[in-house]
């Protein structure tokens, strides 16, 4: 029992006396693993939120691509060169062209692509804060969970030790003809069923521990927890909706929306021309009559796209982005209706856990433990049956597991409050 306790539940206590005062202090020992190191631990491990990082960036480098022009394109050739000879000089019409044509996107096209990959980054780095909100949530749930079962273990434990001092009590009795040997036969196999429901304790311990490892490793953890739940303050949430409004699941649909938004006007820019411009120089060889040289020439064109013909392309473009920007928004209110029903059921679990955990620390526990006491003195003095003392003893060990099974119920509601109010611890 003491090397169970200094491993996993125990903060050791050294005291040093002196001739003046008594001073206490406390070390934590490095093998016990607290909640916020845990929390630490995950937030250093976790990956999911590095990748929406990572496509944050790369959206942002995305926007900016998105808002320069086109890259310009080189033009290069000749241009009435005369097939019987191949001459350059030969046709006055003859040149070598060199020139440069660049492409303007129609309308605001490119501005409204570079806001709408800026959105589309906006909203990874509000899934990357919700991954490790999610995180923190999920290593809390299982550090509680953890931390009920190794408690559970003390708790069966102790008991186990009392019913093993009951078996020696029984069979003293026995030898003495104060007692059965149904008596001994039944507290012998009391015990029995509290060493298997320790070995039941521990398989629960190894899977808790296994869930736990997804988020820090496998060697923290193996650590032990501290004795005692630590001390929680539930997150403000009296205006609901304003709350989860901010919750990053949200705001990442109205990151969302507005991209979709920016969709919707880049579709209303397909109705506008866009255009090209093209500057060529054109170099020609030869003479002229009068023995001069030839002129070089110098072209400038401007070509337009002209959507004539929106019905089968421009308006089906159009309507899918209206479309799709609806069901954007459609999303968003699921979205909020179930945060706000998790809301309202976690809210309404925490009232009815508060009241069971006043209930069993007020009255259910000290009824329970003072019943087993008087039912062992009653045993005692031949005014009840032994299977009496069986039973409250069973009652009172089960009151106290459901005593620390209420905690950390409630524990795991207040982590999930945090989540939905959008705090990290």
């Amino acid at each position: 029992m003491k090397v169970f306790l200094k491993r996993y539940l125990c903060i050791p206590l050294v005291i040093l006396y002196s001739a003046e005062s008594i001073a206490v202090e406390v070390f934590v020992d490095e093998d016990i693993l607290t909640l916020e190191q845990a929390i630490s631990l995950t937030v250093d491990a976790e990956t999911v939120s590095q990748s929406f990082e990572y496509r944050a960036l790369g959206l942002e480098q995305q926007s900016i691509a998105e808002g320069g022009l086109p890259d310009p394109k080189l033009k290069l050739g000749a241009m009435n060169l005369p097939t019987d000879s191949f001459d350059l000089d030969q046709e006055a019409m003859t040149q070598l062209q060199v020139g440069v044509i660049q492409v303007f996107p129609r309308g605001s096209s490119r501005s409204i692509k570079s806001k709408m990959n800026q959105e589309k980054a906006e909203k990874a780095r509000l899934m990357s804060k919700n991954a490790l909100l999610k995180a923190t949530y999920d290593v809390s749930r299982n550090w509680f969970e953890l931390y009920y079962w190794l408690r559970a273990e003390e708790i069966v434990k102790q008991s186990r030790s009392w019913f093993s001092n009951l078996v020696g009590v029984t069979e003293s009795r026995y030898r003495v003809g104060s007692a059965s040997q149904q008596d001994v036969v039944q507290s012998e196999l009391e015990l029995d069923r509290l060493t298997d429901r320790i070995e039941g304790i521990r398989i629960k311990q190894d899977t808790a521990r296994s869930d736990l490892s997804r988020w820090i490793g496998t060697e923290a953890s193996m650590r032990g927890l501290p004795n005692e739940l630590p001390s929680f303050s539930l997150p403000e949430m009296t205006e609901a909706a304003t709350v989860l409004s901010k919750h990053p699941v949200i705001q990442a649909s109205d990151a969302e929306i507005r991209a979709n938004n920016n969709n919707v006007d880049l579709s209303r820019q397909s109705y506008k021309p866009g255009f090209a411009l093209d500057v060529t120089y054109g170099d020609r060889s030869g003479q002229n009559p009068d023995g001069s040289d030839r002129s070089n020439m110098l072209s400038a064109m401007v070509l337009l796209d002209v959507p004539l013909f929106t019905d089968k392309r421009q308006d089906r473009k159009l309507a899918s982005s209206q479309q799709n920007l609806e069901a954007v928004k459609q999303e968003r209110e699921t979205a909020m209706r179930k945060l706000l029903s998790q809301l309202q059921r976690t809210k309404s679990s925490l009232r009815i856990l508060d009241r069971q955990i006043s209930l069993y620390k007020d009255k259910l526990i000290p009824q329970s433990r003072s019943h087993s006491e008087l039912a062992l003195k009653a045993y005692e003095n031949n005014r009840v049956e032994f299977n009496s003392v069986l039973r409250a003893r069973v009652a009172e060990l089960d009151t106290r597991l459901k005593g620390i099974r209420l905690q950390v119920d409630r524990a795991q509601t207040i982590a999930m409050l945090n989540y939905l109010a959008g705090e990290e611890k």
